[in-house]
């Protein structure tokens, strides 16, 4: 009952986080310490400090710090798998998407539409890194 549990919640994390790592904090704050009273806030906030330290997304972090602390490996790996599981699903029809319909000269025209602006987001994320280095 407790990996569904796990799964479950880290699924609705994984679901409901728009805008990254940090957006997700307060789902998983709300998931682990106050619906499931699975850690006290310190150990929340202890958890969010060796995340951030950790390599990795902060929120995929944490799913497998919490899991891990829970059930053991078997709850790190499958908090984890909830986390990233709607990632993997839209990813996968995307995927699916083009494959089907990639000879289209709409999706060929969006596509070429969208290549410079991730050329600029790119460089520009670039020239800050470089930047701030002084």
């Amino acid at each position: 009952m407790i990996y569904l549990q796990l799964y479950l919640s880290f699924l609705q994390v994984g679901l409901f986080s728009v805008g990254g790592g940090y957006a997700a904090m307060p789902l998983i704050r709300s998931q682990v310490v106050e619906l499931h009273p699975w850690m006290t806030l310190q150990e929340f906030t202890n958890l969010i400090t060796i995340a951030e330290m950790t390599p990795g997304p902060i929120a995929v972090n944490c799913a497998t710090f919490v899991g891990l602390r829970i059930a053991q490996l078997p709850g790190a790996v499958i908090a984890t798998l909830g986390c990233i599981t709607p990632a993997l699903v839209l990813v996968s029809l995307l995927a699916w998407c083009y494959r089907r319909w990639r000879d289209l000269s709409v999706l060929q025209s969006v596509l070429a539409c969208l290549r410079p602006g991730g050329g600029c987001l790119d460089s520009g994320g670039r020239a800050f890194d470089f930047g701030d280095r002084g």
